[in-house]
């Protein structure tokens, strides 16, 4: 219960911002068979979800409080005023939002991607044989496209929030000689489309469905079999507000997928006599003043009382009392991408120096400094561990030289879920792709170093500018090497905002 419901703050944070605070939904634990809420005051899950009980495979019910928090983002008071309208039946309805909002919700946070496909490997299991039975059974079309909607959620692919289901309509054992197949095949074609539509259009997609396929239009009819995530029939209270709230939400269509990818690292790359001497003038940017000096306790040795001849010639820091400023914790995130390996005075080693001099100044005044490289990918050790920034290499990668094929920034909303409290400072030498899904408390706390653009792109600045700008909230330009390590460091601010 506990672990469910720091997951669902953590989301609201995400989403809410400064607001999570008022609006903050709470978590219930009910005894009812599937999930809901009515997405402002609460999210309540089941104690037992298909026979798993809750806390013994906590992976499901973080799946269904992700799929309800998904529900946030769609429209679903208009939806539901289409639904009433048209007669759409609800059932048809509903697995329409479900596959919308299971492709959705991965886009914004990535981690939540597994959760959910546990959740729909559950269903499979658990209603293969019965969605089957029903689409071989079924009297009408209606019937027969709830079964064929039902089984392609949960029976063809559960690492996608909707599958073809081909093989129900086509194969032997299941083919139903009153129902059109291309007919229903054209039906799967437009449910799987959903997934092109942004959120605002959905009660134009919806309404639309109702006219192009009026036979699923009856409202009154029931199945011998029902959805275990039709949780809009107990919620749907209010949840435009969550909507109105995240109106600078974007979530795009377009774009190209990036992988992050763990690698251990090896060899050493140490920081050179330079770059100390570049991170000592750098820590003073976020030395926390120390109100009430050393004591004397075993610590580090004074060497003047050692002179004196002090029988404790040791020192350590006093404790501080009453409250602390809160440490600094930063992901530095470095492009290595070809071009900041092939370019003249070689950026990608300047770029390593500077990121060197931060990371120590960094930890030597108590902060926290995480780390990745990117390209067409995203790359890290254990732990986004900064130990990377001195390494020879990063499994396969050299990390002598940048040889990365192309540029792309999709990896940030896993790097936002995964350190929501951190600063995210990246640098680039180049335009990529942006992220599918930019959440403005993401964007807020996302910086980014522009090296050398004015000189090596001067045609592509407005268009570089552009796509930092959408999922950051400031950066610079560098056009010195020898300037570049403290203009990566104003971006960094004294302690986390």
């Amino acid at each position: 219960m506990n672990e469910l419901q720091a997951v669902l703050n953590l989301i609201s944070s995400a989403l809410l911002g400064d607001l999570a605070s008022f609006l903050s939904p709470r978590l219930i634990i009910s005894k009812d068979d599937t999930a809901s809420t009515d997405g402002r005051t609460w999210i309540r899950l089941p104690e037992e979800f298909l026979g798993i009980r809750l806390g013994e495979q906590m992976n499901v019910f973080i799946g269904l409080l992700a799929h309800e928090v998904g529900h946030w983002l769609q429209p679903l008071k208009a939806v539901m005023e289409v639904e009433k309208r048209t007669g759409l039946h609800h059932d048809i309805v509903n697995i329409v939002l479900d596959v919308h909002l299971e492709y959705c919700v991965p886009l914004i946070f990535p981690l939540f991607a597994a959760p959910l496909e546990a959740v729909r490997a559950v269903v499979r299991d658990a209603h293969k044989s019965d969605y089957e039975k029903l689409y071989k059974e079924a009297s009408d079309f209606l019937q027969a496209a709830d079964a064929a909607l039902l089984f392609g959620r949960f029976c063809v692919d559960t690492d996608v929030s909707f599958g073809s289901p081909y093989a129900l309509i086509q194969r032997k054992v299941t083919r139903n000689r009153k129902i059109d197949e291309s007919r229903m095949n054209d039906l799967v074609e437009r449910v799987s489309c959903v997934t092109s539509y942004l959120r605002e259009d959905l009660p134009r997609y919806i309404e639309q469905l109702a006219v192009d396929f009026p036979e699923l239009c009856q409202p009154g009819a029931t199945f011998g079999i029902t959805n275990p995530l039709d949780s809009l029939k107990s919620g749907g209270d209010g949840m435009d507000i969550v909507c109105t709230l995240l109106e600078d939400l974007k979530v795009g269509t377009d774009g190209v997928p990036s992988d992050v990818i763990e690698e251990i690292s090896s060899g050493r790359n140490p920081a050179s006599a330079e770059t100390l001497a570049v991170s000592r003038q750098l820590q003073k940017r976020w030395d926390v003043v120390r109100g009430c000096g050393v004591i004397m306790a075993p610590g580090r040795l004074n060497r003047l009382s050692a002179l004196r001849g002090d029988p404790m010639p040791f020192t350590m820091p006093a404790p501080i009392k009453g409250r602390q400023s809160p440490q600094t914790k930063v992901v530095l995130v470095v492009d290595w991408s070809g071009s900041m390996g092939v370019n003249e005075n070689a950026p990608w080693n300047a770029a390593l120096q500077a990121a060197q001099a931060i990371a120590l100044a960094i930890r030597s005044t108590g902060g926290d400094v995480r780390a990745a490289i990117f390209a067409e990918q995203l790359w890290h050790a254990p732990n986004f561990s900064a130990e990377v920034l001195f390494a020879a290499s990063l499994g396969s990668l050299s990390l002598f030289e940048a040889r990365g094929e192309d540029t792309n920034f999709s990896w940030l909303p896993q790097v936002w879920q995964a350190f929501p409290d951190y600063r995210v400072v990246l640098l680039t030498d180049g335009n990529g792709y942006p992220p599918k899904a930019i959440l403005p408390s993401g964007r807020k706390r996302t910086s980014a170093v522009l090296l050398q653009i004015r000189r090596n792109l001067p045609q592509n600045v407005a268009q570089i500018e552009a796509t930092i700008q959408s999922f950051a909230s400031s950066f610079v330009h560098v056009d010195n090497l020898s300037e570049l390590a403290a203009a990566w460091a104003l971006l960094i601010p004294r302690r986390m905002q």
